[in-house]
């Protein structure tokens, strides 16, 4: 076969169209960015002015997981389906940051992250003073730093949902539909030498320990992680953003508009969503952005913006049409231990191995933990640290480099135990204030309750008990934990102080805008519209009842591939 040089160049070339390539004078010299990915994936300016006077099936808000599923489930159902995608921000990584050069990590703070909300006084000032996890305004969202723990909750996890939600998940194909958009596996099935004789002892004697050593656990198993890459036969770990699978899907579609067997998927950077402008039907007519309105039409309205984002969104909308919207506010707690066990404890370690197990349970009330174990043993830290940066389960729960070095001849722990924060707490909310920016004139609150109290206090038990069992073959080693001090830290057989241990972030923020049969007492039906609005519909762990422990990203993607079937079957 011939390369084509002339079609190559041209078609990475910024600006294609009436470019001179050189004669009779040079052409423009330079490319940002976003004119590169604007070309290749984006609508342009010009095309917007096409774009508001066009009829689409969907319009879809966001590029995370659950508008990503959506969009992929409806082309499955129907590739001629017409779809817009509005994504507030614009193209920043192609993969998840962990697939990229390690010196990628350094990005993983704020920014990108945004926080679209104040906190109240009270949130911050009662301890231990929690703080939200923000956004990430840019194309695939938190998706592209995202931890990819992706649990499956089973029905008595999924404690106070309305039945017909619970009996969707319980559907044959839910659950395997859902793992296979996020590419979701095992760490058992990984095998890739890093992945290997550790993930078989710790799998052996957690399924052998935990409810001897971890009285409250009722499930341990292999940690399920978005890490699969069939398409990609000698990568086993390739932890998964949506961004690849979004613009793969665009390029799809393009190529079967030209053969008349689908339609284009537009997709439109930088455009931020400000309201949604309603008649007395609740019909949302036209939608306010950034770059001028845009008519709905007959278009359906699905937003897959995270959880706090479409609360906000409609409570500025509709207001008191929907007044039990950001009654709720749920999400996880966490604690984080770190902790280590001499390397004689497994047999037949290789230099670098790793492995991930995850154990779920319930204290005496019925709420719920679970623990996310990552464990390391290398003996060459230093030297193999960029393959354990690519393959840590979880890069923001790993073990530092001086934890690791002096740690050559120990298996080190490192667990983040997430606990459920109770609906019932009315303290408790979410609330419009004055700002005058729609898009962040929210207030915030959360603080810790009763229930919470005593789960934290259950958790943090639970995650010592699990790293005793993870060691655990037929007799308990010494185990040793990491102290922070002012000069670093060190190891030490005492057990860290509960202020060290016990994070003031949350984390899988939901229920805001809650699933419910009885618009008295929920604020979404069960055809997933907000009551009393007829043409949008709503994705993510807004809807959520209740949070459970359970990470949240498989089941919400799950929904709204229901979401598409059910639409493109209606």
């Amino acid at each position: 076969m011939t390369f084509n040089y002339t079609k190559f160049y041209k078609g990475i070339d910024p600006e294609p169209q009436g470019e001179n390539q050189g004669y009779p004078v040079p052409g423009p010299q330079g490319a940002t960015a976003d004119q590169i990915a604007g070309n290749a994936f984006f609508a342009s300016e010009c095309e917007w002015k096409d774009i508001v006077n066009q009829v689409y099936d969907y319009i879809v808000i966001g590029t995370g997981p659950t508008g990503v599923a959506f969009i992929d489930q409806i082309y499955k159902e129907n590739p001629h389906a017409k779809i817009l995608v509005l994504e507030r921000g614009g193209f920043w990584l192609p993969v998840h940051y962990q697939m990229l050069p390690s010196a990628f990590a350094a990005t993983s703070g704020s920014p990108p992250t945004t926080y679209p909300w104040s906190r109240t006084t009270e949130m911050v000032t009662t301890a231990p003073d929690f703080f939200q996890a923000g956004y990430i305004p840019a194309v695939g969202g938190r998706s592209t730093y995202w931890s990819a723990w992706s649990p499956s909750p089973t029905p008595d996890l999924m404690r106070d949902w309305p039945q017909e939600m619970i009996d969707i998940t319980l559907q044959d194909n839910f659950w395997p539909r859902a793992k296979d958009f996020l590419h979701v596996t095992s760490m058992d099935k990984i095998n890739d030498g890093v992945y290997a004789n550790l993930q078989t002892q710790l799998d052996q004697n957690i399924a052998k320990n935990f409810k001897k050593f971890v009285p409250s656990a009722e499930n341990a198993y292999p940690a399920p992680i978005a890490v699969d890459n069939s398409e990609w036969k000698t990568v086993k770990f390739y932890k998964y953003s949506t961004v690849g699978t979004l613009l793969n899907i665009q390029q799809r579609q393009k190529s079967l508009a030209k053969t008349g067997d689908g339609t284009e998927l537009t997709i439109v950077d930088q455009c931020v969503v400000e309201e949604l402008l309603h008649n007395d039907k609740g019909t949302v007519i036209a939608i306010e952005t950034s770059r001028g309105t845009l008519s709905v039409s007959s278009a359906k309205v699905i937003l897959a913006m995270g959880a706090i984002p479409p609360a906000t969104l409609l409570m500025n909308s509709f207001g008191e049409q929907l007044p039990n919207a950001g009654k709720r506010y749920t999400g996880h707690f966490m604690s984080h231990v770190t902790a280590r066990v001499k390397r004689s404890a497994y047999k037949d370690l290789s230099d670098l191995e790793i492995g991930a197990v995850y154990l779920d349970g319930k204290d005496s009330a019925g709420y719920q933990y679970h623990v996310q174990a990552s464990v390391f043993a290398e003996t060459n830290p230093e030297q193999d640290a960029v393959t354990t940066v690519r393959e840590c389960p979880d890069a923001a729960a790993a073990p530092s480099m001086q934890q690791l070095v002096g740690s050559e001849d120990y298996v080190v722990f490192v667990c983040a135990t997430l606990g459920e924060i109770s609906e019932k707490n009315s303290d408790n909310w979410i609330k419009l204030n004055k700002g005058k920016d729609p898009t962040t004139n929210i207030s915030l609150q959360l603080i810790l309750g009763n229930e919470e109290k005593q789960l934290w206090d259950q958790l943090d038990e639970a995650t010592y008990q699990t790293i005793a069992a993870l060691a655990t073959d037929t007799e308990t080693p010494e185990i040793e934990y990491w102290i922070d001090t002012p000069d670093g830290g060190h190891w030490t057989t005492n057990k860290p102080p509960v202020d060290q241990i016990r994070l003031n972030i949350i984390v899988h923020e939901a229920s805001q805008i809650w699933v419910g049969e009885d618009p008295e007492s929920s604020v979404v039906g069960l055809d997933y519209r907000p009551h009393g609005v007829t043409n949008v519909y709503v994705t993510g762990a807004g809807l959520f009842p209740t949070s459970g422990s359970w990470n949240p990203t498989l089941t919400m993607c799950g929904f709204a591939q229901d979401l598409a079937v059910k639409l493109s079957n209606k």
